[in-house]
């Protein structure tokens, strides 16, 4: 087909389709209805009426049965059709049902439901409502796709719209689109627009365009990276230009599409030295044509400015870049033709100097004649961006968190912890935020917010660092203990450094460290290390309150991991529990699943000092959960230490802050406490003894305290128990400290004996009861060599006189003989020796195994 009747007839389809469809097409078919009124009735009687409605019966089922069909049938082409097929199927429909309803050659039938409506009237009706349902349908599927959209990842899209320019440009690319338009112009002129990988080059593009007249511009997006090699970049450039061109101008079209052809059939290969050369000296092209100067003449006439957008130059391999230069300053160099491309001038560079060593910045200067660098953002810019975007991934009160603390004191620092200089770009914000988005979802709630966000950053600017945080974790971070609230924190390895002034100050192990990989700059070094110093800045004098944090060795590993183990407590799950008042089923859950010591970890590190009822709540908890992790892990094994700390009330912290200075009700707490023990008493006996141990400061007398213990004793030897290990245990455990002077001025020896509120009922099981655990309790033997066998001598010190407690031994009827007889043996070799050495026995019976092990 000729190039000029293809053009011509596309002109007349777009001018057709778009101008006088469907207003004409309405206009011609309305006259047809009016001059054939007849045949087409008679037509459509003959087709459709007689064959389908000719026995039709009316009747209320009728019309309900219609109304259905009609309404799905609407709803089905409101849903599934193009609004501007039903605008036209409404418009002709509506023509088509006047014409019908006046012609009268029918007889309608009426609606039983609503006799002033005939089955026709119903019909038009329900079928005008596809046009507004459309719309609501659409609307609606909208709303959905934000709402999907916001569950989903975040697309790193342009700005195609005046109210999203988040960066306030739009000005700036309004008085570049109005001196556009302004300026008359005999050749091509390009203008560059200047600004590094991300930077937002393609959205101030968009924002030029955006204030371009339609009127008065033709606007043209031409993509050079999507062609695929050089040689066929300059014939898809033409095959664009001659189709937009179409639009106005048939006979420019053809000549450019001509043109184009000619162009792209030269061979490039035998040509390319003589472009070079040409391209450099500034001189036409060896492409040059009569038929360019035709078009060059034909465009200045033209009453619309072509304004060509090329965006992503930067994207393109060196040859590539070189055929689109030579499209600007050459082949394409036509009157009324504004270029607009966008790029990074370092690249474009470098990109030119492999081709040549000519190709530097005095030729890339004759090819724009203006250069544009992006208008550079305000400082919060990016930051309102994240804000923004941040708000619909994270719960309202880790977003509370991120606006009025993380904003204030960190994001709009300039030093340290300046993490607004983690984001350079605004594509530094999306993909920044599609990865914390994954991890929000898998750890959001189980881990301190803050802590998360700072350790994202590091992820996304400096995975490198990120991956060295974690595997060398042991260089450059230290375990530090809290005892009072069971707290084992992570804190940054420092080096003790003199400056200049001489000067003491510190230096962490991490910036050390990092000082010495030159791919990082001064800035970066400082901006990681302000970063790592923030994540691990517990202290043993400045505690938060928050025990979720990656300082916490409880918590370390969650960070990185992106998820629970089996190992792992459930922060989210724990205050779960703790609010719906379920904690002792949870507490069982954790008994159960091997979490005993995990849970307590917990509880000790849960801040009781806000208000009396969790106070009470949280220590009742730790209690009750003690007796559990004493069963599972020993009676050694809790740290008693932490759990005093936290009730010991020093300087009266608790009873002023908590208790408002009610010492007996706080003292009626702990006393019931304890009264509550249960068998075998042991945390709770355990416990007593460091509230002893520490004197007589404790908010209940140490008198009380030993009531306690003996209550614990006697109900465990008075039930089937007797004088079973456990039952000793608690004996032992009643034990007391005191001091004995030394030989020295001022010291002392610090010795121990049994509770003597205990012994005489001691004295009295060893009587009735069988003694033989205690027995073996009594015995020591010598470290080096267990032949060597020794009675403790603090239960000798509980008789008056040692043979009182021989003839206990011997007279008691519930005693084993062999075990009596090897016992008053060893009893008695040691006796010669006034017990004050070991003595060699050979135990033979179960004396021989060791007791309260």
């Amino acid at each position: 087909m000729d190039v000029k009747l293809y053009f011509y007839l596309k002109k007349l389809r777009l001018k057709f389709n778009r101008h006088t469809f469907p207003f004409l097409g309405v206009a011609l078919f309305a006259a047809l209805l009016f001059l054939f009124r007849l045949p087409v009735s008679k037509l459509l009687d003959a087709i459709i009426v007689r064959p389908l409605f000719i026995s039709f019966e009316r009747g209320i089922w009728a019309d309900i049965i219609l109304l259905l069909l009609l309404l799905i049938s609407v709803i089905w082409i409101a849903k599934e059709q193009q609004r501007k097929l039903l605008f036209r199927l409404t418009l002709f429909g509506l023509v088509f049902y006047g014409f019908q309803r006046t012609n009268n050659y029918w007889s309608f039938i009426f609606m039983t439901l609503f006799p002033r409506f005939a089955y026709w009237d119903l019909v038009a009706l329900v079928m005008t409502l596809a046009l507004p349902l459309n719309f609501l349908l659409r609307r609606k599927a909208a709303d959905n796709e934000v709402i999907i959209d916001n569950q989903g990842f975040i697309e790193d899209n342009a700005v195609t719209q005046l109210e999203d320019d988040h960066f306030n440009r739009k000005t700036a690319a309004a008085e570049i689109a109005r001196i556009i338009q302004l300026t008359k112009n005999r050749k091509s002129f390009a203008i560059g627009i200047l600004g590094e990988y991300g930077s937002g080059k393609t959205s101030f593009l968009n924002l030029i365009n955006l204030e371009l007249s339609s009127e008065e511009v033709l606007k043209i997006a031409f993509n050079p990276w999507t062609t695929g090699k050089p040689e066929t970049i300059r014939r898809e450039f033409f095959d664009l230009l001659a189709r937009e061109v179409a639009e106005f101008d048939l006979t420019i079209s053809s000549l450019v599409y001509s043109y184009g052809r000619k162009l792209a059939s030269f061979d490039a290969r035998s040509l390319n030295w003589m472009n070079w050369l040409a391209f450099f000296r500034n001189r036409g092209s060896v492409q040059s044509s009569g038929e360019h100067e035709q078009i060059n003449k034909m465009l200045h006439g033209l009453h619309r400015k072509i304004v060509i957008t090329i965006d992503d130059l930067d994207r393109l391999y060196p040859s590539e870049v070189m055929e689109v230069l030579k499209l600007i300053r050459n082949t394409a160099d036509f009157s009324n033709v504004f270029y607009l491309v966008a790029y990074d001038k370092a690249y474009i560079h470098e990109a030119l100097k492999t081709i040549s060593e000519l190709g530097g910045q005095n030729y890339l200067d004759k090819i724009f004649q203006l250069e544009i660098p992006l208008p550079k953002r305000e400082a919060d810019d990016l930051l309102t961006i994240l804000q923004d975007r941040i708000k619909e991934m994270v719960s309202p009160e880790h977003y509370s968190a991120f606006e009025n603390i993380m904003i204030q004191n960190d994001f709009r620092r300039s030093y340290e912890k300046a993490y607004n200089s983690i984001l350079r770009q605004g594509r530094d914000v999306v993909r920044f935020l599609n990865s914390f988005r994954i991890v929000y979802r898998l750890i959001g709630e189980e881990v301190d917010f803050e802590c998360l966000v700072i350790l994202e950053l590091i992820k996304f600017r400096f995975p490198s660092i990120y991956e060295l945080i974690y595997t060398q974790r042991d260089l450059f971070l230290s375990e530090n203990p809290v005892r009072s609230t069971h707290e084992q924190y992570l804190s940054p390895r420092m080096i003790k450094n003199e400056d200049a002034d001489k000067r003491l100050n510190e230096t962490s192990f991490f910036k050390k460290h990092i000082e010495q990989f030159k791919w990082l700059t001064v800035e970066d070094t400082s901006v990681l290390d302000g970063l790592f110093m923030s994540l691990f800045k517990v202290s043993t004098h400045s505690k938060t309150k928050k025990i979720n944090l990656i300082s916490y060795p409880l918590y370390f590993e969650i960070y990185f991991r992106y998820r629970l183990s089996k190992k792992d407590i459930s922060d989210k799950e724990f205050k779960a529990a703790m609010e719906a008042g379920q904690m002792a089923e949870y507490m069982a859950y954790c008994a159960n699943h091997g979490l005993h010591k995990e849970l307590m970890v917990r509880l000790m590190q849960e801040n009781i000092s806000e208000n009396r009822h969790h106070f009470e709540q949280v220590i009742s908890w730790i209690f009750s959960f003690g007796r559990t992790f004493v069963e599972k892990e020993g009676k050694f094994r809790f740290d008693y230490g932490a759990l005093v700390d936290k009730i010991y009330n020093y300087h009266n912290h608790i009873t002023d802050k908590v208790y408002k200075k009610d010492i007996s009700t706080y003292k009626d707490f702990i006393t019931n406490l304890l009264s509550m023990a249960m068998p075998p008493f042991l945390f709770e006996n355990e416990l007593i003894y460091h509230l002893k141990k520490k004197g007589d400061n404790f908010v209940i007398p140490t008198s009380e305290l030993t009531t306690n213990q003996l209550s614990y004793f006697t109900k465990m030897a008075d039930s089937g128990h007797g004088l079973s290990e456990e039952t000793l245990w608690l004996f032992w455990g009643a034990r007391e400290y005191y001091r004995i002077p030394a030989n020295e001025p001022g010291t002392y020896y610090e010795k121990w004996r049994f509770e003597p509120s205990l012994v005489d009922k001691m004295k009295i099981y060893l009587i009735n009861k069988d003694p033989k655990e205690f027995l073996k309790a009594s015995i020591q033997h010598e470290m080096r060599d267990h032949s060597l066998v020794f009675i403790t001598r603090e239960i000798i010190e509980i008789f008056d006189d040692p043979s009182e407690y021989r003839t206990l031994v011997a007279q008691n009827p519930l005693l084993d003989d062999a075990i009596r007889q090897e016992y008053l043996q060893l009893f008695d070799k040691l006796a010669e020796k006034d017990f004050m050495e070991y003595v060699v026995v050979e135990l033979k019976t179960e004396l021989l195994k060791r007791g309260l092990g």
